[in-house]
């Protein structure tokens, strides 16, 4: 058990936790605003909160894909679209998040493989 423990504890400090928090953040300000209002009654439910905590490692896999995929090029877009595009992506997250987060999750354990061995 403990060495179950100390692969969580390896998993969740393997990432930034400037990065941590802010999806954190952001996952939450998500469910709150566009969520809540109409699953209120759900909010008690234990798939919600995992769904939260699982967020950060579902975004790692996405902003992964999308910088492989993009690279350093900026495009320039009206605002109004940024706020669709970044309300649309946590909208896939979430509703993807059992099937993208392993993907994260396993990335992080693969980084980190040379850890667990000398665990």
């Amino acid at each position: 058990m403990e060495k179950a423990w100390n692969i969580v504890k390896m998993i969740f400090a393997s990432v930034d936790r400037g990065y941590l928090i802010r999806s954190y953040i952001l996952g939450f300000l998500y469910m709150a605003i566009v969520v809540a209002p109409h699953t209120f009654m759900y909010w008690h439910k234990d798939t919600t909160w995992i769904t939260l905590l699982l967020f950060p490692f579902a975004k790692l896999v996405w902003d992964g894909v999308m910088n492989t995929l993009i690279g350093n090029n900026v495009f320039i877009f009206p605002i109004w679209i940024i706020y669709l595009w970044k309300f649309t992506k946590y909208y896939i997250l979430i509703k993807c998040i059992w099937f993208i987060c392993p993907l994260g999750i396993a990335y992080l354990l693969f980084t980190n493989r040379e850890y667990i061995k000398q665990l």
